[in-house]
């Protein structure tokens, strides 16, 4: 492993990035945290034994706040984003990952947010849905309540994971499962929403990159989501929460035959406003000319 030596002040806010062959869409991702409004922060940049040059990007070598942690070996992303907790300094912890895009105003909306609301240990945001291409899909609005946010505890929580900022110490008290290959965050959300408080931002924070739906991904996220439900559950939770993630699984598998999947994330999403459309453009342009 190798890191780089850490000095001066403890930062605002460290956020917690684990990489594998991020290609350039982790140019993009680090260009966006670059370009916050919120300067106080650093950015724990892991990579987990990647097989590209990504790790060689000017972006992550030329900017004192970004440490840069290289590991030859993957160990899954669970384990890394549990040694980022380790290494932060930060009062508060951030999630990114390396193919989404956060929005100008994210870091300084949510810290502030945790500021003004001591009870709240995570909070999350809504997100701009995009494609691979980054043309926008639609927006996922979050709940913005503790009570919303749980209320269907034994099938999800919207509380999109690389939205995620929260209080270093509530991170340190609940690592990640790192058996979790899958879900680590829907597995950390069940295992920790009794005794936790939790709260989104309503609006969009984040361009959240469309994941294509895969039958390995599919099932394995339902797995280790019940694999949590039954160990921290009741048995009448544990028997509930299985017949609704195999009944969504089924529906999955079915868009997936028939080519619609797309169908199934377009239904999850709402109309896109046109502020925010504007800003996506203006900030996707930024993004297109800092590659040129």
């Amino acid at each position: 492993m190798q890191a780089e030596a850490v000095a001066g002040a403890a930062p605002r806010i460290s956020i917690v990035m684990s990489f594998r062959d991020g290609g350039s869409g982790l140019d993009d991702a680090v260009a966006s945290l670059q370009w916050q409004t919120e300067e106080d922060w650093e950015l724990i940049a892991i990579d987990d034994g990647s097989r590209d040059a990504g790790a060689e990007s000017p972006r992550l070598l030329g900017d004192p706040r970004i440490r840069l942690i290289r590991h030859a070996h993957s160990a899954g992303l669970a384990t890394r984003l549990n040694e980022g907790v380790r290494l932060a300094r930060g009062r508060y912890i951030a999630r990114m990952d390396a193919d989404d895009i956060a929005l100008p105003q994210r870091l300084c909306v949510q810290a502030d947010y945790l500021d003004a609301h001591p009870d709240v240990d995570l909070l999350a945001a809504s997100v701009l849905m995009i494609d691979d291409a980054g043309a926008p899909i639609g927006v996922a609005l979050s709940p913005t309540g503790h009570d919303q946010l749980v209320h269907r505890a034994a099938l999800h929580f919207p509380m999109p994971h690389p939205t995620w900022m929260g209080r270093a110490e509530w991170f340190r008290a609940h690592p990640y499962d790192e058996k979790a290959v899958k879900a680590q965050d829907q597995h950390l959300l069940y295992r920790t929403f009794r005794g936790s408080r939790f709260a989104a931002i309503g609006q969009p924070l984040l361009a959240y990159r469309y994941a294509q739906l895969s039958v390995r991904k599919t099932l394995l996220g339902r797995y280790h989501f019940l694999r949590a439900v039954w160990a921290y559950g009741s048995p009448m939770d544990a028997c509930v929460s299985t017949l609704l993630h195999a009944a969504a699984a089924v529906r999955d598998l079915l868009a997936m035959g028939f080519r619609r999947d797309r169908d199934v994330i377009r239904r999850r999403v709402g109309t896109i406003p046109d502020t925010l459309r504007d800003e996506w453009t203006r900030l996707s342009a930024q993004l297109r000319a800092a590659r040129n």
